[in-house]
């Protein structure tokens, strides 16, 4: 009979955010295949904590703000009781902390990096060289991220590879988008929209720009913003300044997101950076097609095969957004092609299966 597999994921806390999402599913589907599954959250469970299986042990820490001393010991000392077969950790803080809590142990380290992490002053981008050292892996989530880690922070391309994130595709492919368009589009209206959090890096301003340039170029149409955060109250303050409450819809969180996309014509992201946007992929898994501005890893976010897409890259301003939008609003074949092409590609090519082995190869 085989052992049993043990894998430990490291992350600060599952909040509402892309990695945080992609790492719950992650965990539940290698519970599913058989491994064993511990998640340690440092700081706090976080709200995403509750979609973890039963079968996922979750582990918090509880560290303190900036550097606790104590920490490393915790880490290492669980991680070490628990004797995985590989740790894998992500974003900055996990990727961090977890390296130098297991110097020593011989315990191979995966981290994973989510985006362009332009943000990194000089002397962490010094760190991530230093504890390359000691990683076994360092997984991109788009050639994007991998370049910058390779080209910016100057770690070498062997330690460097590939994975793009996965979703359900099979939920997304089974949403009902007929309620959520009766309350929306009672007049047929040409319903465009984006999901995710209200932070300043998508950019949700643009996409008022968007709206008041394709008044004259599309009869009936809404822009509608799912989702919530810090940048809400500036979004609507702009959205009233420029006269487009008729236009531009802020929604709020919502937990029916399934239904929400497939009862869109078009998904947009205005992002000014991204990682490896999970709602694009989902948007195509719902049948959507996507228009998204070039902004990291959103190129690798798009199914394309051959002269068939399933949906549109653009340069990162409004008005490339709204001629894109507007070629596809006004041109029903190309769209219902581009429709059934996503959706198809979606199943085969993002769903969380190919992801998870992937990574499985990896910790094996």
């Amino acid at each position: 009979m085989s052992q049993t597999r043990t894998v430990v994921f490291v992350i600060e806390a599952l909040t509402v955010g892309g990695a945080e999402q992609m790492l719950v599913a992650m965990a539940n589907e290698f519970s599913h295949r058989g491994w064993l599954v511990h998640l340690v959250c440092l700081t706090a469970a976080g709200e995403l904590a509750e979609n973890l299986d039963d079968a996922v042990d979750l582990h918090v820490l509880n560290k303190q703000p900036g550097f606790d001393r104590r920490l490393p010991g915790k880490l290492r000392a669980l991680i070490k009781r628990i004797q995985p077969q590989a740790v894998n950790a992500h974003l900055w803080t996990a990727n961090l902390w977890t390296r130098l809590s297991l110097i020593g142990t011989g315990i191979p380290v995966v981290v994973t990096e989510h985006s362009r992490d332009t943000w990194k002053p000089s002397h962490y981008r010094l760190l991530d060289r230093q504890l390359a050292r000691f990683t076994h892996k360092l997984v991109a989530v788009s050639r994007d991220t991998a370049n910058f880690y390779t080209d910016t922070i100057g770690i070498s391309p062997s330690l460097v590879t590939v994975i793009n994130n996965g979703i359900d595709a099979e939920r997304y492919a089974t949403g009902n988008g007929m309620d959520f368009r009766k309350q929306w589009a009672p007049n047929n209206e040409f319903l465009i929209g984006t999901v995710g959090r209200m932070v300043s890096a998508k950019n949700h301003p643009r996409l008022v720009d968007v709206a008041l340039l394709l008044k004259d170029k599309i009869d009936d149409f809404k822009i509608l913003i799912v989702g919530d955060g810090p940048e809400r109250d500036v979004v609507n303050q702009y959205i009233t300044e420029c006269n487009a409450e008729a236009l531009v819809h802020l929604i709020g969180a919502r937990s029916d997101i399934p239904d929400v996309l497939s009862g869109l014509d078009l998904f947009v992201l205005s992002s000014d950076r991204e990682g490896h946007p999970l709602t694009a992929l989902e948007a195509q898994a719902a049948g959507t097609p996507v228009v998204l501005t070039n902004a990291g890893g959103s190129a690798d976010a798009i199914g394309i095969d051959a002269d068939q897409c399933g949906g549109l890259l653009v340069d990162k301003d409004a008005v490339a957004l709204a001629a894109a939008i507007t070629t596809l609003a006004n041109d029903a074949q190309r769209l219902n092609a581009m429709s059934e092409f996503a959706a198809n590609y979606a199943h085969k090519h993002f769903d969380k299966s190919a992801m998870v082995d992937s990574y499985e190869q990896l910790f094996d």
